[in-house]
């Protein structure tokens, strides 16, 4: 039975990879019911086939298909379908009264031709692009406390943005294209099997992949165009001794590797300091990333001049932020990590949650 204090729950592709972490963090949360499990293609298999680390009753659990009269007697569906798949059923779920986190890329990209572009699919949800939130609540924390659908962001996007928009946002990226490198542990790949994915070919290999065309170049360039736009001509910005010009819109070009391991995401960014900037010093950048950050629970900026490790972020739901400027070519180079598949993925999912629901945006989560 539900506790009166517990929000009713739904997870639809429920088998997946971040459904299972979902899982795990939902299991631990007492303010958050499982209502619902749904999975189509494994009617009537327990969690524990696909789960085997979650145990018990939630173990023992079936999976069922969908069913509009269940899940729409949730309070909130998180959908951990793959792009594409939730337009069928999105908007029965929202119109019905309960709130929705999207994990796919359906929702993130405010242009439908930018979807259809980079994803290769038609949107067929334009209207509810209107009403959807992006979910980084280090940026967005006021709209995704009354959204109903929050698009939960990308695992490298995460990883990316949170690490660049407090320079972003100052003004200190030259026009040029930031270099992105990035590389990922094989669980980013998904449950699906594939050649490139298996042991013999991942083991003590490390593998580029679409380079200069991943679906989350758009979603980058999006969200710190949105900063650089925003900051570009406020008084803020102007104190830092920056001139008065609006700034063109942020392009990137993103480098993705696979690396041999299972879990975790670093970013390697490389940011040719604006002509307009002052000479920066490594204390005038860390004011900015310590100022941004200060009241983040979940992100940590090293201010040793330490730059951060997978490692350390593996398991958790933090972005460990580090950075160091080399005078020699005017860069600032950013390192950022977070385990893809908590804060980019389900952790950052039950932060929004928690925002959406006045829950401690922590809980569940520490």
């Amino acid at each position: 039975m539900t506790d009166k204090n517990q929000i009713k729950v739904a997870i639809i592709g429920a088998t997946s990879i971040s459904a299972g972490k979902l899982l795990g963090i939902l299991q631990r949360h007492n303010r958050v019911a499982i209502e619902v499990l749904v999975s189509d293609s494994s009617v009537g298999d327990k969690v524990r086939a696909f789960h085997s680390q979650l145990r018990g009753s939630l173990g023992d659990r079936q999976f069922e298909p969908y069913d509009p009269d269940r899940i729409t007697k949730c309070d909130l569906v998180f959908s951990c379908k793959r792009p594409g798949e939730t337009f069928d059923f999105v908007e029965q779920v929202i119109g019905a009264g309960a709130r929705f986190v999207d994990f796919s890329g359906d929702f993130r990209l405010k242009d439908p031709n930018d979807f259809e572009f980079w994803y290769k699919l038609l949107h067929r949800q334009t209207e509810l692009l209107k009403e959807s939130v992006y979910g980084l609540p280090e940026l967005y924390r006021n709209q995704i406390r009354t959204a109903n659908l929050v698009a939960n962001p990308g695992c490298y996007t995460t990883t990316a943005i949170l690490g660049l928009t407090p320079i972003v946002g100052a003004g200190y990226v030259k026009d040029d294209p930031i270099i992105i490198n990035a590389i990922s542990g094989v669980s980013g790949a998904g449950r699906m099997a594939k050649e490139e994915n298996l042991h013999i070919n991942v083991s003590d290999n490390v593998r580029a992949y679409k380079v200069g065309d991943h679906q989350h170049i758009p979603e980058i360039e999006q969200e710190l165009s949105r900063v650089s736009d925003m900051n570009s001509t406020s008084s803020e910005f102007l104190k830092l001794g920056f001139k008065d010009v609006r700034r063109k819109s942020v392009t990137v070009l993103f480098a993705p590797h696979v690396g041999p391991y299972n879990d975790g995401i670093m970013v390697t960014a490389y940011c040719r300091v604006h002509k307009s900037a002052p000479h920066p010093s490594r204390e005038a950048i860390m004011e900015l990333y310590q100022e941004a950050y200060a009241n983040e629970p979940f992100v940590r900026v090293y201010d040793s001049g330490e730059l951060p490790q997978v490692k350390n972020v593996v398991g958790t739901n933090y972005c460990d932020i580090g950075f160091k400027y080399d005078a020699r070519t005017e860069t600032i180079v950013v390192v950022s990590v977070t385990d893809n598949l908590i804060k980019g993925a389900a952790g950052q999912a039950v932060q929004n949650m928690n925002i959406m629901f006045g829950f401690e945006e922590t809980a569940g989560l520490l």
